[in-house]
């Protein structure tokens, strides 16, 4: 990356901002504004999103690191990493504001930044002062955007853990249907105490509510190498395609488990790679009623012409 490219991804113009008036606190003020409007959770999670996503960090902290020397006084090391820490908060708080809604709150927000930066060092401490529908709130949002928050199911895992611990009264059980199950909106019959308990195989965590106990349900689907389901149930998958192919077909096929997708070369253009969403085609939205199966999401196709 060199400066001219991050100011044009940053949204600096050098005509109308002069130069050595580029401080620390105009750098984040221009990074916050462009990570709050371009973050993937509000602009479906796709790869182009993430990618833009990715480029602004990536400007962000080049320019920050080469220009240090122009307002020495504004980069202190020290107090530097503090203040990227409170920019990570603040953004991380005005988006879990919109999830949340009116069930936000200030320790809400602070326990999930704990999480994500503390990692395997979680403690049951931090969700000492949390009633119970809190705990189950952050679980949620964590599973539900994993991908976006880059957390394993290492430390997914952990968190079950405490949740288990701290009420005894929840189980927890695992299944792992295939990619058909979830475009066909399978059903899977539970039964928990001679209770029945009919769980969507396209939700990746199912929560119920059984006689003296809470039931969560984790669907960690079985999918082949070259699939991904992100945080909002798109399928993303890769396809190289040799050239020659082009001139033989009309069309390019993509197969998911045992459907098979049509991509008219017509509708492709000229480039080696391209991105091609096949709309509403893929696995049922999540929302609050877990068996609506009104709306589809997208497959997301990343072309590679070789």
């Amino acid at each position: 990356m060199n400066y001219k490219e991050a100011f044009e991804i940053l949204n600096i113009d050098l005509n109308l901002v002069n130069y050595n008036d580029i401080s620390l606190e105009y750098l984040k003020k221009q990074y916050r504004k462009l990570a709050l409007k371009y973050h993937p959770d509000k602009n479906g999670n796709t790869i182009e999103s993430n990618e833009k996503f990715k480029k602004i960090n990536e400007a962000y902290h080049f320019l920050k690191r080469e220009i240090k020397h122009i307002n020495p006084e504004d980069f202190n090391i020290d107090s530097d990493t503090d203040s990227d820490s409170s920019l990570y908060y603040d953004i991380l708080k005005g988006f879990m504001k919109t999830i949340f809604e009116g069930k936000y709150n200030e320790m809400l927000t602070k326990v999930v930044n704990d999480i994500i930066t503390k990692g395997k060092q979680i403690s049951i401490k931090i969700f000492d002062e949390l009633d119970k529908e809190t705990t189950l709130n952050i679980f949620t949002f964590l599973s539900t955007n994993k991908y976006t928050l880059h957390l394993s199911e290492d430390i997914l895992e952990i968190i079950r853990e405490i949740l288990v611990k701290k009420y005894d009264n929840v189980l927890i059980f695992k299944l792992n249907p295939c990619i058909n199950d979830l475009l066909s909106n399978n059903l899977y019959k539970l039964y928990v105490n001679n209770e029945l308990f009919l769980v969507p195989l396209w939700y990746n965590e199912s929560y119920f509510d059984s006689s003296g106990c809470e039931i969560i349900v984790i669907c960690e689907p079985e999918l082949s190498n070259n699939i991904i389901i992100d945080d909002d149930n798109n399928i993303l998958t890769e396809l190289s395609i040799n050239h020659s192919d082009l001139f033989n077909n009309e069309s390019i096929k993509v197969n998911i488990g045992e459907k098979t997708f049509d991509i008219f070369l017509s509708n492709l253009y000229i480039k080696r790679e391209q991105i091609y969403v096949i709309k509403n085609a893929g696995i049922s939205k999540q929302k609050n009623n877990i068996y609506d199966i009104s709306e589809k999401t997208d497959i997301i196709v990343k072309i590679n012409i070789i």
